[in-house]
């Protein structure tokens, strides 16, 4: 069974910046921190959403590990990483 390929998306720049840092997992907190575009995290917090909602990224709350009960709510208590259809999108 070949796989299918993502459509390719036009993202914009704060939502690539995001996705780009979230090859490995990485916490609501350091995002924030890391990202050179935007310094509101209500800003940043809407990218996040996009992002899962485009399924380019996954959240995983430490307590568990199940990523379809992420709460939008409690994203400080969850780390983000890049899907597999995200690691494609940046590489396509």
């Amino acid at each position: 069974m070949e796989r299918k390929k993502i459509k390719m998306i036009e993202l914009p720049d704060l939502e690539m910046e995001v996705l780009r840092l979230c090859i490995f997992p990485e916490t609501f907190e350091s995002i924030v921190a890391e990202v050179q575009s935007e310094k509101k995290a209500s800003v940043i917090a809407d990218a996040i959403k996009n992002l899962i909602h485009y399924k380019l990224l996954v959240a995983a709350n430490e307590a568990n590990s199940l990523t379809w009960v992420y709460d939008s709510d409690k994203m400080r208590e969850s780390s983000f990483k890049a899907t597999a259809n995200g690691v494609e999108w940046m590489a396509g």
